[in-house]
């Protein structure tokens, strides 16, 4: 899909949404202008995620370090439990 027709598509979504809602103020339904609100936010913020630039994996596998949790001797655990957190006070 390219971002013009992404774009586009939003738009569209998000004036239905829009639309909905204020009829739906207008006409006393609030449940239903809460729902076209809250599509309204989902419809913008998938548009936003779609249009973020995220590494793949190549690139991850570059920039990763492999970095081992600290090993509490006292119980074996690889990290301090809720019971450990818990002795030290």
């Amino acid at each position: 899909m390219t971002t013009h027709t992404r774009y586009r598509l939003t738009l569209a979504a998000a004036l239905f949404l829009a639309v909905v809602t204020l009829l739906s103020i207008f006409l006393k339904m609030e449940a239903v202008a809460t729902a076209g609100i809250a599509g309204i936010m989902t419809v913008l913020s998938t548009y936003i995620w779609s249009q973020t630039t995220r590494p793949t994996n190549s690139e991850n596998e570059k920039h990763t370090q492999s970095i081992k949790p600290a090993k509490n001797t006292s119980h074996g655990h690889s990290y301090p439990g809720p019971m450990d957190i818990l002795e030290k006070q």
